[in-house]
C-alpha cells in the first residue's frame, strides 16, 4: 500500500489534490492511503514516528511554508518523494535544495500531478524494502534498512543503531555486514559501519549522521570513505 501525505491550507485545493491522487491509484488497481491536512503541525508532531512514501506540499502557507516542512522531513528521511504544488513560481530554485521531485503550478495540477505519478510508479513498484532480522530466544525483531543509521562494535556484539533505538546481536561486524549485503553500508573504521544514505557531512575525520551522532573515520579509510560519499551524493 502506498502512503501519501497531502498538506495544503486551501480546502478546495486540498480536496482536488486528494481526488486526483485517489482516482489515479484506483485506476491503476493499487492500494493507496491518503492523509490530507490543512495544518502542518499534524505532520510535524509525529514526523519521526510516521513515514510516508510521498509528500505533496503546498509551498505558500501562513504558519509554516512547504519548504520549511520539507526541510524537517529531510532531517529524518532521505528517500520519500516530495512534490511541491503552488500558485507561485518564486520558490522553484529553493525547492530543489530539499531534493524535490516535482514543482507543479496549481493551474495545471490535474495534468502535471498525473504525469508525475506516471513517471514515479515504475520506480516505486521496483523498490523492495529490505529488512534485517534479529532472532532471539523469545522474540524476533525486524529493522528496515532505511531506518538503520550505523553499526558499532561492542565486544562480541554488534549494536545496530536505528530510528527507534538500539538493537544488539551476538555476531561479529563482518557477519552482520555479510548478512546486510548492501553497498549503502560502508566501513569507516574497525569499530563502525555507517549507512551512507544517512551521512550528512564529513569534516575533520568525523562523519555527522542524520541522528546527530558524530562518528570517527580511521585515517587509512579516509580517502575511500570520502570517495564513496561523493559518488553516492552525485548519484
Amino acid at each position: 500500500m502506498f502512503t501519501i501525505y497531502i498538506l495544503d491550507d486551501e480546502r478546495m485545493d486540498l480536496e482536488k489534490e486528494r481526488r486526483i491522487t485517489e482516482d489515479y491509484f484506483q485506476r491503476k488497481g493499487l492500494e493507496c492511503r491518503v492523509e490530507a491536512y490543512q495544518d502542518a503541525r499534524w505532520l510535524l508532531g509525529d514526523i519521526a514516528a510516521q513515514k510516508y512514501d510521498m509528500y505533496i506540499l503546498d509551498v505558500e502557507m501562513p504558519q509554516l511554508s512547504g519548504l520549511e516542512v520539507a526541510r524537517e522531513i529531510r532531517k529524518y528521511y532521505p528517500d520519500p518523494v516530495i512534490i511541491f504544488v503552488t500558485n507561485f513560481v518564486d520558490y522553484a530554485v529553493e525547492a530543489y535544495e530539499v531534493n524535490t521531485y516535482r514543482y507543479i503550478p496549481k493551474e495545471i495540477l490535474q495534468e502535471k500531478l498525473t504525469e508525475a505519478y506516471d513517471a514515479l510508479l515504475p520506480q516505486i513498484l521496483e523498490q523492495e524494502k529490505k529488512y534485517y532480522i534479529i532472532e532471539k530466544k523469545a522474540d524476533v525483531e525486524k529493522i528496515n534498512y532505511e531506518d538503520l543509521f550505523y553499526l558499532k562494535k561492542d565486544g562480541r556484539y554488534t549494536v545496530l543503531v536505528h530510528r527507534h533505538g538500539e538493537s544488539r546481536v551476538r555476531k561479529s561486524m563482518a557477519d552482520v555486514m555479510h548478512e546486510l549485503d548492501s553497498p549503502e553500508f560502508i566501513v569507516i573504521n574497525k569499530g563502525y559501519v555507517a549507512n551512507i544514505r544517512h551521512i550528512m557531512n564529513l569534516k575533520d575525520h568525523l562523519i555527522l549522521m542524520r541522528d546527530g551522532t558524530k562518528l570517527p573515520v580511521g585515517a587509512p579509510r579516509l580517502g575511500q570513505v570520502k570517495q564513496e560519499i561523493v559518488e553516492y551524493w552525485r548519484r
